[in-house]
């Protein structure tokens, strides 16, 4: 009898073992789940909070929410921290799982860079660029031998480089520019994106204003709507540069003749027209006196090349006769 229960015993463990050796071993679960297109359709598991979140982020903006899309990316980030996808490290880029989760995250910190400029959160903007810049660096993640044209990496480098523009931030423009030229993932001939603010530099630093004015005045010269974002700011930079030249050229010029020259309607009245240079320009030493503005000049000013300055802005002088 005891002989027999021993034969059970030994029967029933080894139908145990037989069953455990033949389960499949559980996969490591991918932080996002599944395959995923362009906007990413997460939810495989919805109870996750970083699916969950994501999910919902993408939702928002889709939906041009963007102050609601600022207030998830803090929880966002929060998860991605957690799960050691906030960085490209050479440890998290090891499998395809990981470098698709990472491609995630890169979305994710666009999405923050992008909403931060529609509300004007430009400190904000800056910071997701400054974290975008490791993943469009990484050769795990990007092919950085081959170029990419019209991508979203480079739409957000080529707002970059407008935001240093609209500042004035013209050594910083030509840090990222050098950086651009250097990397073999940029064909700056073909992509529409990073032409763009190169040709707007260019013609800035030429004095080609007439250019910038046609890039400028029309939405349809625009690359992307994101572009119209910065259009105001840099009508106003031009205008600036244009009143600069102006005032180092001539000694006085007619009111009517300058507001054609800024690409300021002449139904405006010299009143309106003199609060908005002075508003707007910070022109404190011009002069206005029965409908000509007369120059002050600034003593110690730099030297300029005024034989340039002069070509560049007798190109105008079609619509100045136009005027008189």
């Amino acid at each position: 009898m005891r002989l027999l229960k021993f034969f059970y015993v030994i029967v029933f463990f080894c139908i145990l073992a037989t069953r455990l050796i033949s389960s499949p071993i559980p996969k490591r679960k991918r932080v996002f789940g599944g395959n995923h297109h362009k906007h990413h359709n997460l939810l495989l598991n919805p109870t996750m909070s970083l699916q969950k979140l994501t999910a919902e982020i993408y939702s928002v903006y889709d939906k041009q929410d963007y102050q609601k899309c600022q207030q998830l990316l803090a929880p966002i980030k929060i998860e991605l921290i957690k799960h050691n996808l906030l960085v490209p490290l050479s440890s998290n880029t090891q499998t395809e799982d990981q470098i698709n989760d990472l491609k995630i995250a890169q979305r994710i910190l666009e999405i923050g860079a992008l909403s931060s400029l529609f509300t004007n959160n430009y400190s904000g903007f800056e910071s997701y660029f400054a974290q975008l810049k490791p993943f469009y660096t990484n050769d795990k993640i990007h092919n950085i031998n081959k170029p990419h044209i019209n991508t979203d990496s480079t739409k957000i480098i080529s707002l970059f480089l407008l935001y240093l523009l609209s500042q004035g931030s013209i050594s910083k423009f030509n840090v990222e520019l050098e950086m651009i030229y250097n990397s073999k993932q940029y064909d700056i001939e073909n992509d529409k994106y990073l032409r763009f603010p190169i040709d707007l530099e260019r013609n800035l630093m030429e004095g080609n204003y007439i250019k910038i004015w046609n890039l400028l005045k029309e939405e349809k010269n625009l690359p992307c709507k994101e572009f119209t974002h910065f259009a105001d700011t840099l009508i106003n930079a031009l205008r600036f540069e244009i009143a600069k030249s102006l005032e180092k050229t001539y000694d006085a010029i007619p009111i009517s003749n300058c507001k054609s020259l800024l690409y300021l309607p002449q139904e405006l009245s010299d009143a309106t027209f003199e609060t908005t240079l002075k508003e707007s320009l910070d022109l404190t030493n011009w002069k206005f006196d029965s409908g000509v503005i007369y120059f002050t000049k600034v003593e110690n000013e730099e030297a300029v090349d005024n034989e340039s300055i002069i070509k560049n802005v007798l190109g105008y002088a079609e619509q100045i006769e136009s005027i008189i």
